[in-house]
Formats: structure tokens, C-alpha cells, sequence
């Protein structure tokens, strides 16, 4: 895959989980620099569509909530609000928790907290910590971006509250460290028919994250952009809003 956006590499030490940003157990942290290129070739394809932002983006397999608190980081003032969700309580805290960190207010906590293990223990790590948190802090746009989390099961086929939404960006689960935990015999399937109801009727786009293994098909959408990385592939959704399913 030839990157399209981020063309340089860049130092993202200062995204590292664990430093400023929380660590979820039994989750992994998303490369930041293909989140950056996945989300502006998104950003690329909607802006061709006439949809300028902001934009709602939402996560539906979220974990600790790294990659949509790294794109907050990184596109502040291109996000309204950020949606999380997951299964799992225990991640969802962590998710809630690297979330805040896109408020003056949440990094300011997080400094604080930082400052107090410098103090108790002296360490190097901890003053580049800080340091980092700084840094971070620079990113952050005058307006809050709005947050909201709670836990859901993607594929749980029932009622399904969340709406209007114009990016929906997800790694789903797979390998090691992270399984679906659903009692549907095809949880992606699910996971396509939930984003369609939570996408925006006008302009709106679907990215998902997976193993090579993954079929990533759905009767909704059509594909518009496709590409494999590492032991990735990535693709692009727009639904098919005139679909007749008779």
C-alpha cells in the first residue's frame, strides 16, 4: 500500500499507550500513522461528495477508544463528535478515560496525574510523559468535541439509537489479544446491518479494519476503496441508500 496522505513518517512517540494515553488490557494500539491516512482518505472521499465536516465519527468496536482518540488528536477541528462503543464494560472505562484527554480540561487531569507519579517516583518516563501531554495539549481546538460512550454489542439486532452519523471507523476484532464475544453465527454481517442504520441518509462512509482472512461484504454497501497492509486489509464503504431488499 502506497500512502496517499501521510507520505512522511513521522515521530508519534507521543502517542505511545500507556504515556499519555491509557493502556486497555487485552487491546491493541492502532498504528497511528495508517489511522491518520485511513481517516483522510475517508475525510477525502466525503469532502468529493459536497460533505465538508465537521463530522460525527463513530467507533462501534471501540476497546479502550486509541483510534478515535488518536483522530481526535490529529483532526480536532474536522470532528463534532466522537462515539464509542463496545461490549465490553471494563475496555469502555479505558475508552471513556482516553477520550477526556481531548479536552483542555481531561489533559489537565491527566498532567496532574502524571505530575504526582513524578513526584513520587523521579522517573525519566514520567517527565517524557508530561512532556508529551504538553505536546498533545497544542492540538486541541478552542471548541470541545462532543463525546459519548456507552457499552452496545454491534450485532445485537435490536433497536438501534445511534444516528446521523458520517464516518463510522472500526478495527474489528480478531487475532490474539481481542475476539468477537457474540452470540451471532456472522457478527460482521451484524455489524454491516447496524452501521447502516446509524449512517447519515446523505453523505456518509463506513471503514473497516480487519484480518486478511475477513470477508468484507455487505448487500448495503458498495466498495470504493480497498488496500492491504501488513497483516491488514482496509476498506472503504459508502451504503446504497436506494436499496430495494424485496
Amino acid at each position: 500500500m502506497k500512502y496517499k496522505f501521510e507520505t512522511i513518517k513521522k515521530d508519534y512517540g507521543d502517542f505511545s499507550s500507556g504515556r499519555v494515553l491509557y493502556n486497555a488490557a487485552h487491546t491493541t494500539a492502532f498504528p497511528v500513522r495508517l489511522a491518520s491516512e485511513i481517516i483522510q482518505r475517508a475525510f477525502h472521499i466525503l469532502r468529493k461528495n459536497g460533505a465538508n465536516g465537521p463530522y460525527k465519527i463513530y467507533d462501534p468496536c471501540c476497546g479502550g477508544g486509541y483510534l478515535l482518540a488518536t483522530i481526535g488528536f490529529l483532526f480536532h477541528n474536522l470532528i463534532s463528535e466522537l462515539i464509542a462503543t463496545d461490549y465490553n464494560v471494563e475496555v469502555l472505562e479505558i475508552a471513556k478515560k482516553n477520550l477526556s484527554l481531548l479536552s483542555e480540561d481531561g489533559l489537565d487531569k491527566r498532567m496532574k496525574e502524571i505530575k504526582g507519579y513524578i513526584e513520587a517516583y523521579g522517573k525519566d518516563s514520567h517527565m517524557q510523559a508530561l512532556e508529551s501531554a504538553a505536546r498533545l495539549k497544542t492540538l486541541i481546538g478552542d471548541v470541545n468535541i462532543n463525546i459519548h460512550c456507552e457499552q452496545r454489542d454491534i450485532t445485537d439486532m435490536s433497536d438501534f439509537p445511534i444516528k446521523e452519523v458520517n464516518i463510522i471507523i472500526t478495527d474489528i476484532p480478531y487475532g490474539i489479544n481481542v475476539e468477537w464475544n457474540s452470540s451471532s453465527d456472522n457478527p460482521i454481517q451484524n455489524l454491516f446491518e447496524n452501521s447502516y442504520k446509524a449512517l447519515d441518509k446523505n453523505h456518509s462512509l463506513m471503514v473497516v479494519v480487519a484480518d486478511k482472512k475477513s470477508k468484507l461484504k455487505h448487500e448495503l454497501f458498495r466498495r470504493v476503496e480497498y488496500f492491504k497492509i501488513g497483516k491488514r486489509q482496509v476498506a472503504l464503504f459508502e451504503p446504497i441508500y436506494n436499496y430495494n431488499r424485496s
